[in-house]
């Protein structure tokens, strides 16, 4: 495979991308035709005709004759009778087309000049001639087939003599030359997994070998000398990529500028080469890097052979074919030998009006600089606009930086200025080409507009009132600053909800600036502070809040009772203790399990009371809320008034009543079976309960012997409790009363006890 490496232009690009890069693409463009399909089915070889104008194009097994076209592919004719021609070579004057037809085992000899066959010679049955040179004064062949092969020559009188190597080859060999005329001859066969190569020397009309070696080449596609001779060029898909072997021992000896990859590879008289493979690359034979590169279609991929130099080195023409050989397409690389220029540009931004840049440009090639260069040959030329030039001004003197590999490939030019107050800045870059490198001219537009700082703010979470504070704060940019602009503050608090100017900070050197201030006014106090930006950079605002500490006043709510019974109306009481410049307090109800409502709100009066009355209906939560001054916080207070519920009872089925001292008794008799006590409570809650309490008297004092624990009331409120008459002693004294307890939550009432019901009860029955 092709070597993996970076592009100058990729690497130029990653390197710049650390500040920013201004505009995209390239200057210096070399454009080249558009493609050309060719009239033909398949591709074989291609021949080019300078003097006569001309590029002639074979086709291979199934073709009939040889395409001519004038040399930018246009006005296409065609040779006739020429079945299967697969090798074309030109004779030394030019006046000559020679072109190997395989299947008629003959070479047709045409005229380049009327474009018509003068003679076709021989090779001999089935020979099957292929590939042609002419290297020496004399025209040599490849021919064979498959397992048998050699190299045949054509005298000056079309003699023909096969078996010029006496040492054979296996298969049939393809031949190159040097571009221009000379002795240099080379062969090649594939020969599995490895392909055979020699070199010779051919002259008068023998051939004698240099070298001979197996070359670790499993594709064998094409082959081609260098202009002196010296050395050949071997392309390779699959192997390796050196491509670069002496023609004295066939040993590697080096690399050229760039790797010999691909299908096919062709020389220039002055030693530039050009392979052909995915895309089309033209490069110096020594040194590093490339000229051109043009890249196929998806669909298409270079022919083998596909590739021919105009003599004067000026264009380079490529052929290319789809996966099948089919569809052959002619590309013509105008100005093969010059590097395109690639300008890049970068700038520190964002920049601000007045602020100092310094503009860089680069330039960047896919050649690398000779050895000894530090800059491209050539001269740089930066012109300046803004709104004071709006026609520009030469800047006289760019800094230069020589080339930094890896950092900088091709040197640098820098402008240092400073960016105008108004309008915006441009540069126009032009460079005017030099040695192996094409001229090249781009414009640049540097970003020119304000820009907000960065502002962090640095305060205490809480302060005390009439004590001093210091809110900080720093101003930050992206990169040194320009000293312009002033911090205003504003500040928010109780008094000033609207806010008001509070004076200015101003910024050090280093962005950092500080409030100082003493606040009279409790709560929330909220500074504000806006960097104006000056000339040159936007507004920035930003903010910190600080609780300033009020002093806590006295208040107290009360109700003129602590238990009402429901329906009664309680007067509730808020005092108000010392506060600054607010007298204003608000008295609230809340009952149990309804929102909360406001009795009264307004100023208390000269003793600091505030009252208002209430309807007591179940428990009920009172308060009173000062909403705070400017020195004293906002304060609310409770309390809690409850109803006490109504409770009713009754006994069941006493017979009479006595009194014992003071104390009236139900009077019950053994002959009856229970008695009963029932309790009411109103208003009934859902999960309140009834205790039920008996009590004996006995050794002068009163002693419990019966409870009933917590039990519900029945859905009317009632509850009943009954007790066998035989549990008691006869003539003995009793009482029994109940306790209500509400639910545990959501109370809408206290807790109750009913009074005491006093009974005896009498042996046998009553009269």
């Amino acid at each position: 495979m092709k070597s993996a490496r970076i592009s100058v232009p990729t690497t130029a690009a990653l390197l710049l991308g650390l500040t920013t890069v201004i505009g995209p693409g390239a200057s210096g463009s070399y454009a080249a035709p558009s493609d050309t399909p060719l009239p033909l089915a398949h591709f074989a070889r291609l021949v080019v005709d300078a003097p006569h104008g001309h590029l002639f194009f074979s086709g291979g097994a199934g073709t009939d004759g040889i395409l001519v076209t004038d040399l930018d592919g246009g006005h296409p004719t065609t040779i006739g009778d020429e079945p299967g021609a697969t090798g074309l070579a030109l004779s030394a004057d030019g006046s000559t087309l020679y072109a190997a037809l395989p299947g008629q085992d003959a070479i047709s000899v045409i005229s380049t000049e009327k474009l018509t066959e003068s003679a076709r010679l021989s090779t001999g049955t089935g020979t099957r001639p292929d590939s042609l040179a002419v290297a020496g004064g004399t025209l040599w062949f490849g021919y064979g087939t498959a397992g048998a092969g050699g190299i045949g020559s054509v005298d000056g009188t079309g003699a023909v003599t096969l078996q010029q190597d006496p040492d054979g080859w296996t298969a049939p060999p393809m031949l190159a030359t040097t571009p221009t005329p000379s002795g240099a001859l080379a062969a090649a066969a594939q020969t599995g997994g490895t392909s055979a190569v020699v070199t010779y020397r051919a002259e008068d009309g023998a051939l004698t070998r240099q070298a001979a070696k197996e070359l670790p080449v499993p594709d064998l596609s094409d082959i081609a000398l260098t202009a002196d001779g010296t050395h050949l060029a071997v392309p390779t898909v699959h192997g390796s990529t050196a491509g670069r072997y002496r023609t004295s021992d066939l040993a590697v000896d080096g690399r050229f500028a760039d790797g010999v990859y691909g299908k096919a590879v062709a020389v220039a008289a002055d030693g530039t080469l050009a392979t052909g493979s995915h895309s089309l690359v033209t490069f110096p034979e020594a040194g590093e890097g490339e000229y051109t590169e043009y890249v196929w279609a998806r669909d298409l991929d270079s022919a083998p052979h596909g590739l021919a130099w105009a003599p004067d080195g000026s264009r380079v023409y490529g052929v290319a074919v789809d996966a099948s050989g089919g569809t052959p397409t002619l590309h013509i690389a105008t100005a093969p030998e010059t590097a395109p220029v690639t300008l890049y540009g970068k700038a520190t931004t964002p920049l601000a009006p007045g602020e100092a840049y310094s503009f860089v440009v680069s330039p960047a090639s896919g050649l690398a600089l000779g050895a000894g260069q530090s800059l491209l040959p050539g001269t740089v030329r930066i012109t300046r606009y803004d709104d004071a030039d709006p026609d520009g001004v030469l800047v006289p003197d760019p800094v230069t930086t020589p080339a930094r590999i890896p950092v900088d490939f091709f040197g640098s030019y820098r402008v240092d200025g400073t960016a105008p107050s108004t309008g915006g800045l441009s540069f126009r870059v032009e460079y005017s080409g030099g040695g192996a490198y094409g001229p090249a001219a781009r414009p640049f537009d540097v970003p020119v507009a304000k820009y907000a700082p960065a502002m962090a703010l640095t305060a205490p979470a809480t302060a005390a009132r009439a004590g001093a504070l210091t809110v900080t704060g720093r101003l930050t940019w992206p990169h040194p600053q320009v000293r312009t602009g002033t911090v205003h503050v504003a500040k928010t608090d109780a008094a000033h909800p609207s806010g008001y100017p509070a004076g200015t900070a101003s910024v050090a050197a280093d962005g950092t600036f500080a409030f100082h201030d003493t606040p009279q006014v409790g709560g929330t106090n909220t500074y504000a502070f806006t960097y104006d930006g000056g000339t040159s950079y936007l507004p920035v605002t930003a903010s910190a809040k600080v609780q300033v500490s009020r002093a806590t006043p006295a208040l107290t709510v009360t109700a003129n009772a602590k238990s009402y019974r429901s329906g009664t109306t309680a007067k509730v009481t808020a005092h108000l203790g010392t506060t600054y410049d607010s007298r204003t307090v608000t008295l609230y109800a809340q009952p149990a399990g309804a929102p909360r409502t406001q009795l009264r709100s307004g100023k208390v009066d000269a003793h600091g009371n505030l009252t208002a009355s209430y309807k007591i209906t179940r428990n009920t939560v009172l308060s009173a809320a000062f909403t705070g001054d400017y020195r004293y916080a906002p304060r609310t207070v409770t309390t809690t008034a409850t109803v006490t519920p109504t409770t009713r009872t009754q006994v069941q089925w006493p017979v009479s009543t006595t009194r014992i001292g003071s104390t009236t008794y139900r009077v019950f008799y053994k002959s009856e079976p229970t008695m009963g006590f029932d309790v009411q409570v109103t208003p009934r809650q859902s999960g309140g309960c009834t205790t039920v309490y008996v009590e004996h008297y006995q050794s002068g004092s009163w002693h419990q012997v019966a409870t009933k624990s917590c039990v519900a009331l029945y859905g009317d409120g009632w509850y009943g409790y009954s007790r066998s008459l035989k549990l008691f002693t006869s003539n003995d004294r009793y009482r029994v009363r109940a306790h209500y307890t509400p639910p545990a939550k959501g109370a809408q009432t206290g807790s109750t006890w009913t009074a005491w019901t006093y009974l005896t009860v009498r042996p046998g029955s009553p009269r």
